[in-house]
């Protein structure tokens, strides 16, 4: 066995982190404070595998969302998680409609399977229960069990000789060794991927000038599955997130949701929103719809400061 690396925090990039470490010969330990996989940002979010088209052009992030789009159906392939590479609707809001061309003028030139412009009674015939309006429809977008990705992806790296340990709050980092709740884990090297802790774990190890805000979404869902794909609206401006949208899920309802506004607690999981916003998004997106909202659940997504 080569050198020994620990891994702190066990979401889909730590899990990852992990797998490319063991193929590379390092004994390999993964960490996470939760008492159970995908209690935080992994397992809570829309379960969609983003296309990279919401991004600045050129950008890292951008970049990477489009390469890990084509990594993420390979995995999921592998690990047989439930999914669909179903696309998503991309759709213009009430004063939105002359930047709907313009948008996929711009999304054409990426390196991904080419977007195409639906006419309203094209949209109305592969949706049924979707306003008629325009859309731009995506390939490349699909849905996915986010939380079952996680557990599929640690299955597969403990079957290879990861050592996964769960409940493992670490306390402090010292020259070649972390102090845990756990106990004393010597390490040649460590990788901080540890999500809403990370800036945390960084002060531990002498980085310092970084801030982790935790920008919480709520989610309301229907018991029912009323779109075949996600719909999304053109982007605003200057907003947290990408706004309340629809996301089918694998498991046959419909998510509705998130919004996004900073709050203090990094866990801090608690279904607070108002329903009447995410109420007129169905109304605007399925404006035959009856069936009643319900809460779901909450995500508090990692927004880096520096």
């Amino acid at each position: 066995m080569g050198t020994v690396a620990v891994v702190i925090g066990a979401g889909i990039v730590g899990l990852h982190v992990a797998r490319v470490l063991n193929e590379a010969g390092h004994e390999v330990y993964v960490l996470d404070s939760a008492p159970y996989l995908a209690e935080h940002t992994s397992g809570r979010n829309s379960g969609v595998i983003h296309s990279g088209i919401f991004y600045t052009p050129g950008s890292f992030k951008e970049e990477v969302c489009i390469e890990g789009n084509r990594r993420t159906y390979e995995w999921v392939d592998r690990l047989k998680v439930p999914h669909e590479p179903c696309g998503k609707w991309v759709v213009p809001e009430e004063g939105q409609e002359e930047k709907l061309e313009p948008f996929l003028e711009k999304i054409s030139r990426l390196p991904i399977p080419k977007p195409k412009l639906c006419s309203p009674s094209q949209v109305r015939e592969s949706e049924p229960c979707l306003r008629q309006l325009p859309a731009i429809l995506v390939p490349s977008t699909g849905i996915l069990d986010a939380a079952e990705y996680v557990k599929a992806l640690a299955r597969y790296v403990e079957s290879r000789g990861v050592t996964l340990l769960l409940n493992c709050l670490v306390n402090s980092a010292g020259a070649q060794k972390l102090e845990t709740s756990r106990g004393e884990i010597p390490f040649d090297l460590a990788i901080n991927s540890a999500g809403l802790g990370a800036d945390q774990v960084a002060v531990m190890a002498g980085l310092s000038g970084y801030t982790i805000r935790p920008c919480r979404g709520d989610y309301f869902l229907l018991r029912q599955r009323r779109i075949k794909r996600p719909v999304y609206h053109l982007p605003y401006k200057g907003a947290h997130g990408l706004g309340v949208h629809l996301t089918p899920t694998v498991s046959g309802e419909t998510l509705v949701g998130p919004n996004a506004f900073f709050i203090e607690g990094k866990e801090d999981y608690r279904h607070q929103s108002d329903l009447a916003p995410f109420e007129k998004s169905v109304r605007f997106y399925l404006p035959d719809e009856k069936g009643s909202l319900s809460p779901a659940y909450s995500g508090n997504r990692p927004k880096l400061f520096h």
